[in-house]
């Protein structure tokens, strides 16, 4: 009597509930765009304050629908908890942030980058130096921030132009994220997609390397024609202010260390960062004399400093759990919109009419890395962009036999890196605020930018590095054949 119950209640729910159609999908999905893309451009505030505020949009429309609105909120709930991993991790990069500026850590590795530049290749040095901070701090604004103001006031004072001096930190921050396991996108590319972090990476070593690699012969060729000294009066200043405050010896790179070796052995990420940061905490208290109470404030507060150094105290103040909030509140929110318009099948009328225009493997990468430059032009987010596309195009890639790190790839290459091709991007605005330079002004000196997604669609033209889930079957729809598999689902998670 009870399953009748439950049987006769789920009919009437059927019953009343209204199907979404294409037209339908399209104006929720735009008046979503529309509404984030005037809180950051108009209203200039904060965008994970309007995902929320959304949500008195998308119930009343999913009460159209024929849904309730408890059933919405539960909908968004349930596909936060994917969210859940990625946002912890943001946290923790925060802590790892302010930690490894108390300890020492990232000071010592701007002061070394600056004293050993040798001026003919003051732009190689400037993408590696960029590529390292950003490899173990997992954030290419921070490396912008930090060592990137640092190398463009250099780069000014040798008498490089500014554009392609933030071209080379640029290349080499974004780089540096790509390639790290606490990358916010990363995180997040992983976290829709169903990818083992480390799975991920690897996958990318391959379409990365290429314009890394002619990246760097691009910037060392440009070098040559710029050979003035570097010992400027600020650079000067930076260098030993830096000493004043820290010790730069073996020791302040120990939570780098210990950071590197437990994402060596596999570790989540999660662990290698907060053992990172607590590990700087120590380094802060026994071997830069810092007061422990004051220490231990920096993993949630940050680090601050009270300087006359402009320069100094652009690159110290900064980091801490409490940083981060906010990201995290786009992330959660982000979330908890894309749950209700996966609930209400916004995105997958927008997928189905998507999928009808494909026609091949190429064509589905081609289409992926589009749809996250158009989502970090109306939304003004890379983590917009890759949640709103990875929800949208992961379910494709079954449909062509592609393994999901095949998506979890080409969201980056648009998703990540089509922020910075857009002038009012959040991130792109971020970054001319912190380096003094214009969207037109790097736009031609960030190869790397350009060059990955072509190699990625040269990949699948010559069908090179592009994973199939049956090695069997060429790259056809298996989907039934994947739904009654549970074996080869597990398998897919653990690869």
């Amino acid at each position: 009597m009870e399953n009748k119950n439950l049987f006769d209640q789920e009919n009437r729910k059927k019953e009343r509930q209204k199907p979404m159609t294409l037209g339908g999908a399209l104006l929720i999905f735009l008046i979503i765009c529309t509404a984030i893309a005037l809180q950051k451009v108009v209203i200039k505030g904060d965008m994970g304050a309007m995902f929320f505020m959304l949500w008195v949009f998308l119930i009343p429309v999913g009460i159209y629908f024929g849904h309730s609105s408890s059933e919405m909120e539960e909908a968004a709930i349930q596909f936060t908890a994917k969210a859940i991993s990625p946002m912890l991790v943001l946290l923790a990069a925060g802590a790892l942030i302010g930690t490894w500026i108390s300890s020492g850590t990232t000071p010592a590795l701007i002061y070394y980058g600056l004293k050993f530049i040798n001026p003919k290749i003051f732009l190689v040095v400037s993408m590696l130096l960029c590529t390292i901070v950003a490899l173990f701090c997992g954030t290419s604004n921070g490396t912008v921030g930090t060592a990137g103001v640092a190398l463009v006031g250099i780069g000014n004072s040798m008498g490089i132009p500014i554009g392609i001096t933030a071209g080379a930190v640029i290349c080499g921050a974004f780089f540096g994220d790509k390639m790290s396991p606490v990358s916010d996108t990363n995180i997040l590319s992983t976290s829709i997609t169903g990818v083992n972090m480390f799975t991920h990476i690897r996958y990318m070593v391959f379409d990365q390397v290429p314009g890394y690699l002619i990246s760097l012969l691009l910037f060392f060729f440009i070098g040559l024609q710029y050979q003035e000294s570097i010992d400027n009066a600020s650079t000067l200043a930076l260098m030993e202010g830096l000493q004043d405050q820290f010790q730069m010896g073996f020791f302040a790179f120990l939570p780098m260390l210990v950071t590197g070796i437990l994402l060596a052995m596999k570790q989540s990420s999660l662990l290698a960062i907060l053992g990172g940061a607590v590990i700087g905490i120590l380094v802060s208290i026994f071997y830069q004399g810092m007061d422990p109470i004051a220490a231990i404030n920096v993993f949630y507060s940050g680090y601050s400093i009270v300087t006359p150094n402009k320069d100094l105290a652009t690159l110290l103040n900064r980091g801490g759990v409490a940083d981060m909030w906010g990201l995290a509140g786009i992330t959660l929110f982000g979330f908890t919109v894309a749950g209700m318009l996966d609930y209400l099948d916004v995105l997958k009328k927008l997928a189905e009419a998507v999928s009808r225009k494909i026609h091949s493997i190429t064509g589905l990468a081609f289409i992926t890395i589009l749809f996250g430059f158009i989502g970090n032009a109306v939304a003004l987010s890379q983590n917009f962009a890759i949640v709103m596309t990875g929800t949208l195009m992961n379910p494709i890639y079954p449909k062509y036999n592609l393994l999901p790190k095949n998506c979890s790839r080409d969201l980056q290459a648009g998703g990540t890196y089509g922020a910075m091709f857009i002038p009012w991007n959040s991130n792109t605005v971020f970054v001319c605020g912190a380096l003094g330079v214009t969207v037109t002004e790097y736009l031609p000196y960030i190869p790397l930018l350009y060059l990955t997604p072509l190699v990625i669609l040269v990949y699948t033209v010559i069908r090179f590095k592009v994973e199939r889930i049956y090695p069997d079957v060429g790259y056809v729809d298996i989907t039934g054949r994947l739904a009654k598999d549970p074996q080869k689902q597990k398998e897919i998670l653990e690869i």
